[in-house]
């Protein structure tokens, strides 16, 4: 559960993302006043977002990036490809048929489950994040909070956009 300084998509994308930055500073990705610190500077445009969004360019295409099998590769979109933006870069990752057959068209958190989300490689939770962050702009919904009306913001928010038809720019 993020703290209550998040009240967004756009803050928590962030929180997300901050948690990632953590992990890979060797913190892990639950060292709250660490991941605090990121996402404040997240926040703030200290980080700047459109830096993130050109950093995920080395990847490692010879293996699975969620089992590590290196037979049968195929290509994964995170972000299944009924979306406008399934194109992207940060929408794209290797993986074997078995992973990509079993994701299908499940959204990244439905498919890992919610109890297993930081099982998800940092690789694909940030272009995860990246790509839900060009969606929820697209959709002008960076700036709304509980979109799956649960009750509460959490990650499942963030795919539940992919539930509704896409309306670009919140029309």
């Amino acid at each position: 559960m993020p703290p209550k300084a998040v009240k967004t998509i756009k803050d928590l994308i962030y929180w997300e993302y901050a948690k990632l930055i953590s992990g890979s500073a060797g913190f892990g990705r639950k060292q709250y006043p660490f991941v605090m610190r990121k996402f404040t500077e997240l926040k703030n445009g200290i980080i700047k977002w459109s830096d993130i969004l050109r950093e995920d360019l080395r990847i490692d295409n010879t293996k699975c990036v969620y089992c590590s099998r290196t037979q049968g590769l195929s290509k994964d979109h995170i972000v299944p490809k009924r979306e406008c933006h399934f194109r992207e870069i940060h929408n794209i990752v290797t993986s074997c048929m078995n992973c990509n057959s079993s994701k299908g068209d499940k959204d990244l958190i439905e498919w890992y489950s919610l109890e297993r989300r930081y099982d998800i490689p940092r690789i694909v939770m940030g272009k995860y994040l990246k790509m839900i962050y060009i969606c929820h702009e697209c959709r002008g919904t960076l700036d709304k909070g509980d979109i799956n009306k649960d009750g509460i913001l959490n990650v499942l928010d963030l795919g539940a956009i992919f539930k509704e038809e896409c309306i670009k720019n919140g029309r």
